[in-house]
């Protein structure tokens, strides 16, 4: 029942017809039409081939099924009444997997074609297959010539390919031809490659496009010819429209990118064309229908969302088929399966116009643009030239919403209609601006802080400032609003508090010293690598969920409850768990220098407080990295703590005490370091945040003179730890009190025992205590306890 609750919540113009689940990780789909006219899918598996006959649509049923190696990549085309199957796990050796579907419903035969290629080797694994309207197919991602694409004759001989040549040694991860012009999406080199290949034998390059986040996954083309469309696999990344009529002068024409995953997590896959809509797999965002009538104007008109797990970016769905006589749209869940879905294709209601400055005329950028449709969330903004282009699928009248930071929004209603053009030129009135002034002083010494940050922002708009020699700073052009202000500077506590700007007066802003990083400024981090590492350097943001396998690979968030949404991760682009973690080296964080060259450890506690994340899995062993956290004085550096587990989640703080490991001087640092030297291919990725100092003054660790023996352990301790004392006769009404590191009283046992064994901490949350033994309201000692 919930789950249908939610496919009725999660659709738009498109409805399930029927589902088969499958105990197997599922990849690409493919349709096949049988010359009878029956409809089949045609679903890639981990470990085989599941063909299902569409013939009553709303009970679709697996006829067949087809074995193979493992494999998470499976991607199949069609010709004749033949399918072609590739797989390019690590190891898979079997070429292209030849399918004779002419017998169906009632059986296939099937065979590996694994040729040893001119000059080239033998053809083992392929990450995709495309075959054209003449016959002619084309393998990328190959273990041969580079990944470049390589030509196969299918029909002159069907169901026994001919190798009829190599492209271009350049890897390509999926490919598109028409009309032989071939497009590869040249994945690592980050750009589409557009090929006259007419003449199998002389691949000509007419012209290429880098595409937004620079990971080509793959490209469509409108059915005139004339339109490129294209994926980048990473996180957040949009679906590009290209006018490509002249391959050597490509401009783009729009971009395409659901509501949710902006700042967020899912990322699209593969888009299709059919009669000028693209049908888009975006993993965790589910399938979408895009109306591309008006290529420079992308509008969403159909969805259909099949995952709702906690996960991220690569899981839900991985394929979208639209290619159907009947008009079904077969989708394929990573976790959940095959989906026959109905759709109704519907044009857009289009929105277009230009904004502008009211006061000066002058074209406005960036103009949040927000037709209010709650069932449809969507958001476009004006580019450089202040024009504009966005709309919804469904018709009706509607408040529309024009806003920009430093200007007032604007707010009319218009009836839009599908398949029609609205135009609504805006000029918006912009808001007082002033110039935030102030200084940015020590609270014990009142002296100024020299190159401290500062930060002020709310959820449209960020300004950043940092005060010079004399602690003075100036931040112009601050519009008028409400903000969340946030100054910092290394050695000090972090300040923030709200901060409603409506003149220009001066502030005073007052750090109270002491060590404490929630990362939300830049205070000065180091970051170091390995020469040989390639990617997951260490760097300073708001984290972008990753996935591997159905978990949080890489964190969505920062940890809950800190100053800010940054900081600091191991590779931050996005993608798949294996996109940017880790790979080649060790890779380590280091803090600036900490003086604690005053300190006395016979009377104080140094405690270090952070929160790490880990995730290591994968690759063709037992996972066996770690991160390790040390604690340099410049003299001695000493492993506080390592941690091998992996986690789809933040850890809980972990405290160290520096005087258990180092003597404090004035040159104190922390270390954050992880490594994959690629022996096995592990996925590698941390995180760290909230980091903080507690310095703490113990006024009596030593047992008074009635205290003949007073002992704990263990310390630290996991669950409980046995506290035991010997007191001098005639010593009534003893207190055993336990305080946390903010001075709350947690725990109190009241005895008149003058000697006794008591187990305790078993209800304590993990961090530090201080235990103290008293007797007729005297303090006879206290001693500190950390939970781990």
């Amino acid at each position: 029942m919930l789950s249908l609750t939610f496919y009725v919540q999660a659709q738009l113009n498109m409805s399930l017809a029927s589902q088969i689940e499958y105990n197997d990780r599922v990849s690409d789909v493919w349709g096949y039409v049988a010359p009878d006219g029956t409809e089949y899918a045609l679903v890639g598996l981990g470990e085989s081939v599941s063909i299902v006959s569409l013939a009553d649509p709303d009970n679709a049923v697996e006829v067949a099924s087809v074995p193979g190696q493992y494999s998470i990549w499976r991607d199949i085309k069609t010709w004749g009444t033949y399918a072609y199957v590739v797989t390019d796990q690590g190891g898979s050796t079997e070429g292209v997997t030849v399918i004779d579907l002419a017998n169906l419903p009632e059986s296939v035969e099937y065979y590996h074609w694994t040729p040893n290629l001119p000059n080239l080797g033998v053809l083992q694994s392929c990450h995709n297959i495309y075959i054209d309207e003449f016959g002619y197919g084309y393998i990328t991602g190959c273990n041969v010539n580079g990944g470049g694409v390589l030509f196969l004759d299918l029909f002159t001989t069907p169901g026994t390919p001919i190798f009829a040549g190599p492209g271009v040694a350049t890897y390509s991860h999926d490919v598109f031809t028409r009309e032989n012009e071939m497009y590869t999406s040249e994945i690592y080199a980050g750009q589409m490659g557009i090929y006259d290949v007419a003449d199998k034998s002389n691949p000509t390059f007419l012209g290429g496009q880098q595409t937004p986040l620079e990971f080509t996954h793959n490209v469509w083309l409108s059915d005139d010819n004339t339109v490129a469309f294209t994926t980048d696999e990473r996180n957040t990344a949009p679906v590009v429209a290209y006018d490509v009529s002249d391959p050597t002068d490509i401009q783009e024409l729009d971009r395409y990118q659901p509501i949710f995953p902006i700042g967020s997590s899912s990322l699209p896959h593969n888009v299709h064309v059919w009669e000028d809509w693209l049908i888009i797999s975006y993993y965790t965002d589910g399938g979408k229908i895009v109306d591309a009538s008006r290529p420079h104007n992308l509008v969403e008109v159909g969805n259909f969302d099949v995952f709702f797990g906690a996960g991220v970016n690569s899981s839900g769905v991985w394929g979208a088929y639209p290619f159907l006589p009947s008009g079904l749209v077969l989708l394929t869940d990573i976790g959940n399966g095959l989906y026959v879905l109905n759709a109704n294709y519907v044009r857009g209601c289009f929105l277009e116009g230009n904004v502008t400055n009211a006061g000066t005329g002058a074209a406005l950028d960036e103009v949040e643009v927000v037709i209010d449709i709650a069932a449809e969330p969507n958001r476009n903004f004006s580019d450089l030239s202040g024009d504009y282009a966005t709309g919804i699928a469904t018709a009706g009248s509607y408040e529309i919403t024009f806003s920009k930071a430093g200007f007032l929004p604007f707010t009319t209603t218009l009836a839009l209609d599908n398949d029609v053009v609205v135009e609504l030129d805006v000029a918006l009135q912009p808001i007082v601006a002033h110039t935030f002034t102030g200084v940015i002083i020590d609270a014990e010494t009142t002296n100024p802080i020299p190159n401290a940050n500062i930060v002020i922002s709310n959820a449209e708009i960020s300004f950043e400032g940092q005060a010079d020699a004399n602690g003075n700073f100036t931040i112009p052009d601050v519009f008028e609003s409400d903000y969340v202000l946030i100054a910092g500077a290394w050695g000090y506590q972090q300040l923030s508090f709200d901060y409603t700007l409506n003149g220009g007066d001066a502030l005073t802003l007052t750090l109270t010293p002491g060590y404490e990083d929630d990362f939300a400024l830049d205070l000065g981090w180091e970051t170091v690598a390995d020469n040989d590492v390639r990617t997951g350097f260490w760097e300073l943001g708001e984290p972008i969920g990753t996935s591997f396998d159905n978990s949080t690979s890489n964190p969505e968030f920062d940890i809950e409850g800190d100053l800010g949404d940054q900081c600091y991760v191991t590779g931050n682009a996005g993608g798949d768990g294996p996109t940017d973690d880790v790979d080649g080296g060790r890779v380590t964080l280091i803090s600036p220098p900490m003086d604690f060259s005053d300190v006395d450890l016979a009377t104080t506690v140094i405690d270090i407080s952070y929160n790490l994340w880990f995730y290591n899995a994968g690759g063709t062993s037992a996972p066996n990295d770690d991160i390790t956290v040390s604690l340099s004085n410049g003299i001695d550096t000493v492993v506080v703590e390592t941690v091998s587990m992996s986690n789809g989640f933040w850890r809980p703080e972990s405290t160290v005490s520096l005087g258990d490991f180092i003597t404090p001087t004035d040159n104190v640092q922390i270390h954050f370091s992880t490594s994959d030297f690629d022996v096995a291919g592990h996925i590698v990725e941390a995180a760290v945040d909230a980091f903080s100092v507690n310095v703490y003054t113990i006024t009596s660790t030593t047992t008074n003179s009635s205290v003949l023996n007073w002992e704990l352990a263990p310390n630290p301790f996991n669950d409980q730890f046995q506290m035991s004392y010997h007191l001098e006769n005639g010593i009534k009404n003893v207190q055993l009190k336990v305080y946390n590191t903010v001075g709350q009283l947690v725990q109190a046992i009241d005895t008149d025992n003058i000697q006794t064994s008591i187990n305790m901490g078993g209800d304590l949350p993990k961090g530090v205590y201080f235990l103290h033994l008293e007797a007729d309201g005297e303090q006879l000692g206290v001693k500190r306890v950390v939970k781990q």
